[in-house]
C-alpha cells in the first residue's frame, strides 16, 4: 500500500526548466536531454480524385519542383539551339557545296608583255568545263613556268568561276639574227636576256613594231641546235653582250658631265648613251663592227636649222672597233664624230681599230 502511494503521487517525468526548449527526463537514474523537434505532422491522405492517379505518391516539395522546372527549361532550350545549329550547318554545307562546285568560266591574264594570252592558255593546260575546286594551282603554275620567258607566275582562284594568272616575265636584252645560208635577209630573230637564255623566236616582220624596234641586234652568229629555253654558249655572243654592257656603263659615267655642260657639247653629237637602233656584226671574231642608226632627234635636223652648214646623216654608219678597249674607242668616236659629219656628210664607215689613225669611207 505504501509503495502504491509512493508511485501514485509521483511527478510527471517531464519537467520544464526555466524557459528553455530543452526538456530533461529522469528515468530510474538515467538522465537524457531531449530537444523539441519541428517535424511536421503527417498530412492527411487526400481523397482519390481519379482512378489513374497513384494514391500512394507523395506530393513533392516546392524546391524540388522548381529544380525540375529549371532543368526542363534548360533541356528545351538546349534542344532548340542544337536544332538551329544543325540547320545552319546543313544549309551552309549545301549552299557551299553548290557554290564551290562551279565550272571555270573566266580566265584573266595580266603581266604578259611577250606572251600572247592564247599561248599562255595553251601551255597552262586548262580544259573547258573543269571545276574550279578541282583545279590544282601549283600544277598550272609549273606548266606556265616551264616556258623560258616566264620567270614567276601567280595563280589565283576567284570563286565561284574565275581564275587570275599574274605573269612575271624575263627581261629581254638583245635580238640575235637567225642565220640561214639560203636567205639573204633573215626571216626570224632570237630574243635573249642578259644571261644568254633564248626566250622565243620573233618573226622579222615584227621587228619594226614599237615593241621590238629599240632592242639592239646582233648578226653573224651561227645557231645550230638553238631553240627556245636553251642557253646560248658562244664566245662571240659573249663579246657582243659585253660590248653592250660597256656602252651602258660608259654612258652612265659620262652622262652627268655632259648634262652639266650642254653648251660645250658638239651640236651633232649622236646619243651614244643607249643602244637603240644599234646593230652588231660579229662575223669577224677579231673585229667587232656596229651599225649605228641615228633617230630623227639624233640626226641633227633641229641643229641643222640653226647651222645650215651641217647636214643630217641619212643612213647608218658602220663603225669598226676591233676586239677590245671598247670604252676608249667609244670616247674617241664621241670626240671625232661631229667634225667628221661636218666634213663628210655622206660618211659610210669609220675604222677605229688603230690607235694612231682613223680610216673613213665617205
Amino acid at each position: 500500500m505504501q509503495d502504491w502511494k509512493q508511485h501514485s503521487s509521483r511527478r510527471s517525468p517531464y519537467r520544464r526548466q526555466r524557459s528553455s526548449s530543452i526538456s530533461v527526463r529522469k528515468d530510474r537514474g538515467s538522465t537524457f536531454i531531449q530537444a523539441k523537434s519541428s517535424v511536421l505532422k503527417d498530412r492527411p491522405r487526400r481523397k482519390l480524385i481519379s482512378f489513374f492517379r497513384n494514391p500512394f505518391k507523395e506530393h513533392p516539395e516546392p524546391e524540388l519542383l522548381r529544380l525540375k522546372l529549371r532543368n526542363g527549361i534548360r533541356k528545351v532550350f538546349g534542344m532548340l539551339i542544337l536544332s538551329g545549329m544543325l540547320w545552319l550547318s546543313g544549309g551552309t554545307a549545301y549552299l557551299g557545296w553548290s557554290y564551290f562546285q562551279q565550272p571555270l568560266k573566266d580566265v584573266r591574264i595580266s603581266g604578259n608583255q611577250l606572251l600572247e594570252p592564247a599561248e599562255v592558255l595553251k601551255i597552262s593546260g586548262l580544259q573547258p568545263g573543269i571545276l574550279l575546286a578541282d583545279l590544282d594551282p601549283y600544277l598550272v603554275a609549273s606548266r606556265i613556268k616551264s616556258h623560258p620567258i616566264v620567270k614567276k607566275v601567280d595563280v589565283r582562284r576567284e570563286f565561284p568561276g574565275s581564275l587570275h594568272l599574274v605573269l612575271f616575265e624575263q627581261d629581254p636584252f638583245v635580238l640575235v639574227e637567225k642565220s640561214d645560208p639560203n636567205q639573204y635577209l633573215p626571216d626570224k630573230y632570237w630574243l635573249l636576256n642578259r644571261e644568254k637564255l633564248v626566250l622565243k623566236s620573233i618573226p622579222a616582220g615584227v621587228i619594226a613594231t614599237p615593241e621590238f624596234r629599240d632592242f639592239p641586234r646582233i648578226k653573224g652568229l651561227s645557231d645550230p641546235g638553238i631553240t627556245s629555253g636553251v642557253k646560248w654558249n658562244s664566245l662571240a655572243l659573249e663579246r657582243g653582250l659585253q660590248f653592250l654592257e660597256t656602252v651602258g656603263t660608259w654612258a652612265e659615267k659620262t652622262q652627268p658631265s655632259s648634262a652639266g655642260n650642254l653648251e660645250d657639247l658638239p651640236p651633232l653629237l649622236p646619243s651614244l648613251s643607249s643602244t637603240k637602233g644599234l646593230v652588231l656584226d660579229l662575223t669577224d671574231p677579231l673585229n667587232l663592227m656596229m651599225r649605228w642608226r641615228f633617230s630623227a632627234e639624233e640626226s641633227g635636223k633641229e641643229v641643222a636649222q640653226k647651222d645650215l652648214s651641217l647636214k643630217p646623216l641619212s643612213s647608218p654608219v658602220l663603225v669598226q672597233l676591233g676586239r677590245d678597249q671598247y670604252a676608249e674607242r667609244l670616247k674617241r668616236l664621241e670626240e671625232l664624230l661631229p667634225g667628221l659629219i661636218k666634213e663628210h656628210p655622206e660618211i659610210k664607215s669609220i675604222d677605229l681599230r688603230y690607235p694612231d689613225r682613223v680610216t673613213l669611207v665617205p
